[in-house]
Protein backbone atom coordinates (compact mmCIF):
# COMPACT_ATOMS: atom_id res chain seq x y z
CA UNK A 1 0.00 0.00 0.00
CA UNK A 2 2.96 2.06 0.56
CA UNK A 3 3.86 2.24 -2.90
CA UNK A 4 0.27 2.95 -3.94
CA UNK A 5 0.53 6.04 -1.68
CA UNK A 6 3.50 7.40 -3.08
CA UNK A 7 2.18 7.03 -6.80
CA UNK A 8 -0.68 8.80 -5.63
CA UNK A 9 0.97 11.87 -4.38
CA UNK A 10 3.25 12.05 -7.02
CA UNK A 11 0.07 11.85 -9.64
CA UNK A 12 -1.35 14.65 -7.31
CA UNK A 13 1.06 16.71 -7.96
CA UNK A 14 0.64 16.74 -11.21
CA UNK A 15 -2.52 18.81 -11.50
CA UNK A 16 -1.65 20.93 -8.32
CA UNK A 17 0.99 22.34 -10.62
CA UNK A 18 -0.34 22.69 -13.64
CA UNK A 19 -3.35 24.30 -11.90
CA UNK A 20 -1.01 26.75 -9.83
CA UNK A 21 0.88 27.68 -12.91
CA UNK A 22 -2.28 28.09 -14.56
CA UNK A 23 -3.79 30.50 -12.17
CA UNK A 24 -0.47 32.44 -12.31
CA UNK A 25 0.37 33.08 -15.72
CA UNK A 26 -3.34 32.57 -17.50
CA UNK A 27 -4.12 31.27 -21.43
CA UNK A 28 -1.41 33.75 -22.41
CA UNK A 29 1.16 31.39 -21.99
CA UNK A 30 -0.73 29.30 -24.86
CA UNK A 31 -1.37 31.99 -27.49
CA UNK A 32 1.97 32.32 -29.05
CA UNK A 33 2.47 35.97 -28.38
CA UNK A 34 -1.19 36.82 -29.38
CA UNK A 35 -3.39 38.81 -27.52
CA UNK A 36 -6.00 36.60 -25.65
CA UNK A 37 -9.39 37.52 -24.83
CA UNK A 38 -10.43 37.74 -20.92
CA UNK A 39 -13.19 36.09 -21.25
CA UNK A 40 -10.57 33.36 -22.31
CA UNK A 41 -8.50 33.67 -19.60
CA UNK A 42 -10.87 33.79 -17.18
CA UNK A 43 -12.24 30.47 -18.09
CA UNK A 44 -9.14 29.24 -18.02
CA UNK A 45 -7.90 30.42 -14.73
CA UNK A 46 -10.88 28.88 -13.38
CA UNK A 47 -10.45 25.91 -14.67
CA UNK A 48 -6.95 25.99 -13.46
CA UNK A 49 -8.10 26.40 -10.21
CA UNK A 50 -10.21 23.18 -10.60
CA UNK A 51 -7.41 21.64 -11.30
CA UNK A 52 -5.92 22.73 -8.17
CA UNK A 53 -8.96 21.28 -6.43
CA UNK A 54 -8.17 17.82 -8.04
CA UNK A 55 -4.66 17.85 -7.05
CA UNK A 56 -5.28 18.72 -3.77
CA UNK A 57 -7.83 15.76 -3.27
CA UNK A 58 -5.61 13.19 -4.16
CA UNK A 59 -3.11 14.51 -2.43
CA UNK A 60 -5.44 14.19 0.98
CA UNK A 61 -6.78 10.82 -0.51
CA UNK A 62 -2.94 9.73 -0.07
CA UNK A 63 -3.03 10.53 3.50
CA UNK A 64 -5.55 7.31 4.12
CA UNK A 65 -5.93 5.29 1.11
CA UNK A 66 -8.85 2.98 2.78
CA UNK A 67 -10.54 5.94 4.26
CA UNK A 68 -10.37 7.60 1.71
CA UNK A 69 -10.96 6.13 -1.81
CA UNK A 70 -14.26 7.58 -2.84
CA UNK A 71 -12.39 10.53 -2.79
CA UNK A 72 -9.88 9.57 -4.88
CA UNK A 73 -12.39 7.61 -7.00
CA UNK A 74 -14.58 11.07 -7.59
CA UNK A 75 -11.21 13.37 -8.07
CA UNK A 76 -9.79 10.46 -10.99
CA UNK A 77 -13.45 10.82 -12.04
CA UNK A 78 -12.74 14.52 -12.73
CA UNK A 79 -9.67 13.88 -14.49
CA UNK A 80 -10.86 11.24 -17.03
CA UNK A 81 -13.95 13.65 -18.04
CA UNK A 82 -11.34 16.39 -18.85
CA UNK A 83 -9.90 13.91 -20.93
CA UNK A 84 -12.91 13.11 -22.92
CA UNK A 85 -13.18 17.06 -22.94
CA UNK A 86 -9.67 17.13 -24.90
CA UNK A 87 -10.94 14.23 -26.97
CA UNK A 88 -14.42 16.32 -27.69
CA UNK A 89 -12.18 19.25 -28.63
CA UNK A 90 -10.15 17.12 -30.85
CA UNK A 91 -13.08 15.91 -33.01
CA UNK A 92 -14.81 19.14 -33.55
CA UNK A 93 -11.93 21.97 -33.05
CA UNK A 94 -8.95 19.96 -34.61
CA UNK A 95 -5.64 18.54 -33.35
CA UNK A 96 -4.00 20.22 -30.26
CA UNK A 97 -0.40 20.74 -29.78
CA UNK A 98 1.53 18.13 -29.01
CA UNK A 99 1.65 18.43 -25.34
CA UNK A 100 -2.04 18.68 -25.14
CA UNK A 101 -2.32 15.62 -26.94
CA UNK A 102 -0.03 14.13 -24.06
CA UNK A 103 -1.95 15.55 -21.32
CA UNK A 104 -5.30 13.77 -22.75
CA UNK A 105 -3.49 10.56 -22.49
CA UNK A 106 -2.29 10.91 -19.62
CA UNK A 107 -5.60 12.28 -18.37
CA UNK A 108 -7.53 9.28 -19.87
CA UNK A 109 -4.73 6.80 -18.72
CA UNK A 110 -3.47 7.05 -15.36
CA UNK A 111 -7.22 7.48 -13.42
CA UNK A 112 -8.08 3.92 -14.90
CA UNK A 113 -4.50 2.73 -13.84
CA UNK A 114 -4.58 4.27 -10.37
CA UNK A 115 -8.04 3.08 -9.79
CA UNK A 116 -7.73 -0.30 -10.93
CA UNK A 117 -4.19 -0.70 -8.67
CA UNK A 118 -6.30 1.42 -5.41
CA UNK A 119 -9.48 -1.38 -6.32
CA UNK A 120 -6.40 -4.58 -6.09
CA UNK A 121 -5.18 -2.97 -2.86
CA UNK A 122 -8.55 -2.53 -1.08
CA UNK A 123 -9.41 -5.95 -1.51
CA UNK A 124 -6.81 -7.47 0.06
Amino acid sequence: MNILRIVTILVGLVPLFLGVTGILFGAAEHSGGDAVSTALDSQYRYLAGVYVAIGLMILWSAGDIRGRADLLRFAMLGWFVGGIARAVSWTTVGEPASWQVSGMIVELVVPVALLLWQHRVLKR
